[in-house]
């Protein structure tokens, strides 16, 4: 992908030094260098924007350990791994983890928005196919901050929980605007959106990465999902998978672990993502070890040792988020067809329709147990359903940062347990008791420096 970072590079180095805007933390660009329509086809294709996503987020929660952490903790990831309420310990000169990666891509997808009606060749249709793309990014980002640090939504305080600032600038001598509410910033994502679908590309085949009809639709099945409307999230997580005409792919087809595709043109992903620190291993808990079946092949081909389920100690077994010891394939933090799946599934089990939640669960498992070996799941006892398809969400979006907002979701619902830290002696450090205040983060203290009249999220 040299290809993208190159154009981008260029276009960097062309850029004037000016002032620091430290709301946006992001590289400033304050003159007009795109100036075609293939410019901003290119900008598009930005590396930055393909690992806009914080791996610090599997750090947050509870199938990941880290046994070695002292006490008292001393680094950053220290902090996220034990909840602090702040993560930097310090607000000068640093840069906002996690907040800092969003709003840098939205910067990018605002300068597309905000130029590319001037931009000279192309076609009107072709501008307004760039414009979508850059709408469906934004709404994307949005929905990753709102997530972090918004309360879970919730219809009756959604109007007032404090959230995130929106913007439409790319300029950094624009005013920032203040903290927007939970409301506020999703009525934006799904204007967004609905904007952005009658424009999207039909398929992405060459770069799933960029949007597509049933990347924007998978989107939007997404987001109704964390707002709890399960009905919404199954109908567009069908149209997704329906616009996208792929099925998942089954393990049963994967020799080695050196054969999953790139994530660039992996056909099981509908709106591809990577992490920043995408290739960093991650030491999951004995307990989430221990859960996943023997046969499962998900446990041979991410986890090291391969399909050991049994471990006796910590950090015997290690997850391998490329799932090969080189950059072959990358867990994908988009949105895929299985979690599509996963979707339709606990929509129908939550609604009473068992027969399509197991059917859905098939689909899924079927493709990720050795055929000789593979039992489906069977059961006419709805929570027993429920159950399973959570379990089933754990394995499927294993490390892609996805499992702290299930635990946001769930803990609405109070189906969240006490989630404890240990240090190396096993003693607990640090607890996340259900509806704890820490499922929301606050504004980084790197930002409120800044905007000192900023209301926190808390």
């Amino acid at each position: 992908m040299k290809r993208f970072n190159q154009y981008t590079l260029v276009l960097l180095l062309l850029l004037p030094v000016m002032a620091c805007n430290k709301f946006l933390e992001v590289e400033p660009r304050g003159v007009q260098l795109l100036s075609t329509v293939t410019d901003y086809d290119k900008w598009l294709n930005n590396v930055l924007l393909e690992g806009s996503l914080a791996r610090e987020i599997n750090l947050l929660a509870d199938n990941v350990d880290n046994p070695v952490i002292p006490d008292p903790v001393v680094s950053v990831n220290d902090n996220i791994y034990t909840w602090a309420d702040q993560f930097n310990p310090t607000t000068v000169n640093a840069d906002p983890l996690i907040w800092k990666n969003h709003y840098q891509s939205i910067n990018y997808f605002n300068t597309v928005l905000l130029g590319i009606d001037q931009a000279t060749g192309g076609t009107e249709q072709q501008k307004a196919t760039l414009k979508a793309e850059a709408l469906l990014g934004r709404a994307f980002e949005y929905f990753y901050l709102v997530n972090l640090y918004g309360k879970p939504y919730d219809a009756l305080t959604a109007a007032s929980d404090i959230a995130v600032p929106f913007t439409l600038s790319n300029d950094v001598s624009d005013q920032v605007p203040d903290p927007s509410t939970v409301k506020v910033i999703y009525d934006h994502i799904f204007a967004d959106l609905n904007a952005a679908l009658p424009n999207l590309p039909a398929d992405n085949p060459t770069n799933r990465y960029r949007g597509s009809v049933a990347a924007g639709y998978s989107v939007l099945a997404r987001v109704y999902f964390y707002m709890r409307n399960y009905s919404e999230a199954a109908k567009y997580a069908q149209i997704a998978l329906d616009r996208a005409g792929r099925e998942m792919i089954d393990y049963n087809t994967i020799t080695s672990s050196a054969n999953f595709s790139y994530l660039v043109i992996r056909p099981d992903a509908l709106y591809a993502r990577i992490a920043v620190s995408f290739g960093t291993t991650e030491i999951p808990t004995v307990e989430f070890v221990k859960s996943f079946d023997k046969n499962d092949l998900r446990l041979k081909y991410f986890f090291s040792p391969s399909g050991n389920n049994n471990p006796t100690a910590r950090n015997q077994v290690t997850f391998r988020p490329a799932g090969v010891p080189s950059a072959t394939a990358y867990a994908n933090w988009g949105t895929s067809v299985g979690e599509m799946r996963l979707i339709i599934a606990e929509a129908a089990v939550r609604s009473g329709d068992l027969a399509t939640a197991l059917q859905q669960l098939d689909a899924i498992r079927k493709r990720r147990f050795p055929t000789a070996v593979y039992q489906a799941f069977q059961s006419g006892d709805q929570e027993e359903v429920l159950e399973k398809i959570l379990t089933e969400r754990k394995f499927e979006l294993t490390f892609n940062g996805m499992r702290w907002f299930d635990m946001r979701r769930l803990d609405k619902e109070g189906r969240m347990p006490t989630v404890n830290r240990y240090d190396a002696a096993n003693r607990v450090i640090a607890t996340l008791p259900p509806k704890s205040v820490k499922y929301t983060l606050q504004i980084p203290d790197e930002v409120r420096y800044f905007n000192p009249g900023w209301q926190n999220t808390r």
